[in-house]
Parts: structure tokens; C-alpha cells; sequence
């Protein structure tokens, strides 16, 4: 029997017509503010950080993806450089289509693992979100990350950590069906105390540490994952059933995202750092 493929979401492929009117990412963006709640916490730390660097700056961000935390941020600083690192070749294809269509001269993007990645004293601003846990060598991305950037300058560092689980069922399905994290071969699970370690082991000052994705957090994850779980992994009829489900279960959904967002969170899934050179 042929092997399902995975949801294009889960392996970085973009459609054709995506190609050809690279605008609409936008919808993607929005999406992705509205389903996933480290986005807001990113998005929140990441606009302060850059409104005290002011209008010329210049930002590396490893691990970019389709651009969704570098692309609107070069649009309000056009005085400013942008640099975004990825192994996959569609997304650096798709972010230099878009690039190109914005006519965003002050924003390049290259082909390469972390641990690759060879520049000095550059940046005024690394971002590193959600990305660690994939790097083969984490210890080598750390230490290349901290030799590109400038004396001072800062990385907002994104983490999931301890990977507690709440509901029974979740369980179940993520070890029965493919996911994002099997797919794309998630390499360990952190601890709070193991990532400060590879800081410190690499030579940056940490000078904030939050905690993301408390109980409501971890449950508004759990709830969406895993309709997206089952919209990938059953058939047509019993897809429009998930669909379905998914449509009755959101508000909920968002309302334990803005609980975990609004309330203090002791401890949880999601670690978020800024560190200093």
C-alpha cells in the first residue's frame, strides 16, 4: 500500500500558485497568530526588543522558516539588514520570491544548517524560535550564533521544554499517527536548566527568562494538534468530521490561549530567553 503523505504543513512544501503570488503568505501569518500561542509571546518580546535599537539595525534569524518573524519586521525597518538561515530549500526559495516581490533589497537569506553558518561580529539581534531542538549539534549552533553576533548584541531564544503531556488521549495519537515533531525528527527534549547550561557553556549573559504554555497553554495545544493530527492522518468523509470538531472545539481553544497568555505561568512547555554577548 502507498504511503500517505504528510500534510504539506508538517514538511515545509509550498504550492505552486503560492509561488506565483507570494502575497498571500499573509493568510499563513494569520493563521499561525491565530492557532498558535508562542507566536504571541515571541511577537510581544520581539517588538520590544527592536524598538530600542532603533532604525538601523541588523537582524539574523536562524531557522526562518516561510519568514513569519522576519518578513514583517523588515517591512517597518527598511533602514535596517535582515538575514534568514534554513536547511530547507523551499523555504529559502519561497523567502527569496517574496523577498524579490517586496523589492526588500536589505533582506538576503542562504541554504545552511546552523552548525554550518560562519560570520563574525555582524548582528545586532539573533533569533533562534522553536528551532534548537532540531539542530544535530546544539552545543555548535549556540557557539556559531554567538561568534555572528556583535559585542552586545542580543538573541531571543524560543524553546520547548519538558514536553508534559495532559490529556491521555493526545498521547495516543501522536504516538499512533505522524506529526510535526516525527516527521521533521525532533532530536531531544530540554529542560529549563539544560538550555540555560548551553548558554552559559557558550558564553552568554541570560537576562530574561520567561515560561510559556502552563496548564491552559498545554491544553489549548493538545486540543489543536490533534485535529490536525487526524485531519492528516483519515480519509475525506472522516476528515470533514474533524473539520467539524475543529470548528466547535476553537473558541475554547482560544480562550486557553489567552488565559496561559494573560496569566503568570511558573512552569511549563515553552521556554523564552534573551541573552546578551
Amino acid at each position: 500500500m502507498k504511503k500517505k503523505e504528510p500534510l504539506k504543513i508538517f514538511t515545509h512544501q509550498y504550492p505552486k500558485w503560492l509561488f506565483d503570488h507570494p502575497r498571500w503568505i499573509r493568510l499563513i501569518y494569520l493563521s499561525n497568530y491565530l492557532t498558535q500561542l508562542r507566536k504571541w509571546h515571541i511577537s510581544k518580546r520581539l517588538k520590544k526588543l527592536l524598538a530600542k535599537k532603533g532604525d538601523s539595525f541588523s537582524l539574523l534569524d536562524v531557522g526562518c522558516g516561510e519568514g513569519q518573524f522576519l518578513f514583517p519586521y523588515a517591512a517597518a525597518h527598511r533602514n535596517s539588514f535582515f538575514k534568514g538561515l534554513d536547511r530547507a530549500e523551499t523555504n529559502i526559495s519561497f523567502c527569496k520570491q517574496y523577498a524579490k516581490v517586496q523589492q526588500y533589497t536589505h533582506v538576503v537569506f542562504e541554504q545552511t544548517e546552523i552548525e554550518s553558518f560562519n560570520e563574525s561580529d555582524k548582528y545586532d539581534v539573533s533569533l533562534c524560535l522553536s528551532v534548537l531542538p532540531y539542530c544535530t549539534n546544539d552545543d555548535a549552533a549556540l557557539a556559531q550564533l554567538y561568534k555572528a553576533m556583535k559585542k552586545d548584541g542580543e538573541l531571543l531564544l524560543y524553546v520547548p521544554v519538558n514536553n508534559t503531556i495532559l490529556l491521555p488521549f493526545y498521547k495516543r495519537i501522536i504516538k499512533k499517527y505522524d506529526n510535526y515533531e516525527s516527521i521533521q525528527k525532533n532530536q531531544k527534549t530540554y529542560t529549563e536548566e539544560r538550555v540555560k547550561e548551553l548558554l552559559y557553556q557558550n558564553h552568554f549573559a541570560i537576562t530574561e527568562t520567561k515560561s510559556t504554555y502552563g496548564f491552559w497553554g498545554k491544553l489549548s495545544n493538545e486540543l489543536l494538534n490533534s485535529h490536525f493530527i487526524l485531519f492528516n492522518a483519515y480519509a475525506l468523509p472522516l476528515k470533514i468530521i474533524v473539520l467539524t470538531s475543529f470548528i466547535i472545539f476553537y473558541p475554547l481553544i482560544l480562550l486557553c490561549m489567552i488565559l496561559d497568555f494573560m496569566l503568570p505561568v511558573q512552569s511549563g512547555n515553552g521556554l523564552m530567553l534573551v541573552a546578551k554577548k
